[in-house]
C-alpha cells in the first residue's frame, strides 16, 4: 500500500534542512511517498515539452537499472570495476554532504552512502527512483535519500552541499550550460562540482553504431563495447541500449567548452577524465584524491586527449570535469 505523509522521517535526517519550502507557509513539507520525497516542479512552456519527453523515455526504461541478483556486495564490486565511483569514494570525506542530480536508479548515491556520507540523490523519473529506494531499503542504507525533482527547479537551499555531482544528465536537457549554472548556487564555498557530458569526439563511434542499429536493429547490440565488456543482461542491457541509441535528445560538448563555462562562472578547474593533458593517467596511489589539481593542458593536448577517447570508445563518449567553487 502506498504511504503518503508529510513528516520528516529518520531516513531524511540531514536532508530536510536543505529543502527550500514555500515562503508563504514555513510549516509546509514536501510529501513523502514510499520513502521518496516528492518535490517535482514543472518547467514553463517549451522547456517543459522537452523535459516531459525525456521523463517519459526514462519512466519506460529506467537507467542504468539493476541485475536481478544485485546486492551490496555486487554494487561495491561493480563500482570498483568502473573505477570512477571508487575514486569518488576514496576522495569524498565521510562527513561530506553530497547532492547527485539525475541519479537514475541510484547506484552512485547508494554506493557513496555506504561510508556514512549524507547523500541526496534526485531524479525526475519516478520509476527510476522506486528502484533506487527499493535497493536502499533491502540493503539497510541509512544516509541516502531519494527525491523526485526537476533539475531546473530544485527546491534546495543555496550552499547546502560539499559536492554536487551531475553526470550523464546535462546533455539531455534543452540547455546544458544553463543546467550547469543552476547547480552552482547549491555548492558550498570551497566545495566541488562534478559534471559528466558526452564528448563531441568520444561520441562519434556511438553515433555511427546508432545509424547502423536504425537499419539492422537490436540483434547486433553486441557490437557495443560496453555490452561486450560488462556482459550486462536483460533489463540492464535494454536500459543501456535505449539510453545510448534511442534517446529523444542529446548534445555533445568539448573540454574547451566546459573550461569556458568554468572560467565564466569563477569555478577553478581541478581535473578531467580523460585528462586534459595528453598521455596523463590518473592513479589514486599517486594523487590521493580526484580533487588534487591538474593542469588544464594546451589546446593541442586537449584535442589529442579527446581524439584518443574517440578511438578507445569507452562509456559512450562520456567525459567528466571537476571544479572547485571559490
Amino acid at each position: 500500500m502506498t504511504s503518503l505523509n508529510t513528516k520528516k522521517t529518520p531516513a531524511h535526517v540531514g536532508i530536510t534542512e536543505c529543502l527550500q519550502y514555500p515562503q508563504t507557509d514555513t510549516n509546509t513539507h514536501f510529501p513523502v511517498e514510499n520513502g521518496i520525497i516528492k518535490a517535482y516542479i514543472p518547467n514553463d512552456g517549451d522547456a517543459e515539452t522537452l523535459t516531459s519527453q525525456v521523463k517519459q523515455f526514462y519512466e519506460k526504461t529506467p537507467f542504468p537499472n539493476y541485475d536481478e541478483m544485485d546486492n551490496l556486495g555486487s554494487l561495491i564490486e561493480k563500482s570498483r570495476e568502473r573505477q570512477f565511483p571508487e575514486m569518488l569514494n576514496q576522495s569524498i570525506p565521510p562527513n561530506a554532504k553530497v547532492l547527485e542530480v539525475g541519479c537514475g536508479t541510484g547506484q552512485l548515491g547508494n554506493f557513496l552512502s555506504i561510508a556514512g556520507r549524507t547523500v541526496l540523490s534526485v531524479d525526475m523519473c519516478w520509476n527510476s527512483l522506486r528502484l533506487a529506494q527499493t535497493f536502499k531499503e533491502k540493503n539497510n542504507l541509512q544516509t541516502v535519500s531519494f527525491a523526485q525533482m526537476n533539475l531546473f527547479r530544485m527546491p534546495l537551499k543555496p550552499e547546502s552541499f560539499d559536492v554536487v555531482i551531475c553526470t550523464g544528465v546535462l546533455h539531455h536537457t534543452g540547455s546544458a550550460y544553463e543546467g550547469f549554472r543552476g547547480l552552482l548556487p547549491l555548492v558550498k564555498p570551497g566545495g566541488h562540482i562534478i559534471i559528466g557530458l558526452y564528448n563531441r569526439y568520444g561520441r562519434m563511434q556511438t553515433k555511427i553504431r546508432s545509424a547502423f542499429f536504425k537499419v539492422f536493429g537490436e540483434k547486433f547490440a553486441y557490437i557495443d563495447p560496453y555490452l561486450r565488456q560488462h556482459g550486462v543482461m536483460n533489463a540492464k542491457k535494454l536500459a543501456w541500449f535505449q539510453d545510448q541509441y534511442c534517446h529523444p535528445h542529446e548534445t555533445c560538448h568539448t573540454l574547451d567548452e566546459v573550461l569556458g563555462w568554468f572560467e565564466s562562472n569563477d569555478i577553478e578547474f581541478i581535473r578531467s577524465f580523460p585528462s586534459c593533458v595528453f598521455g596523463d593517467t590518473f592513479s589514486l596511489d599517486y594523487h590521493n584524491s580526484v580533487f588534487s589539481a591538474q593542469p588544464s593542458g594546451s589546446r593541442t593536448d586537449r584535442l589529442l586527449s579527446q581524439l584518443k577517447q574517440m578511438i578507445t570508445d569507452t562509456e559512450g563518449g562520456l567525459f567528466i570535469t571537476i571544479g572547485r567553487k571559490s
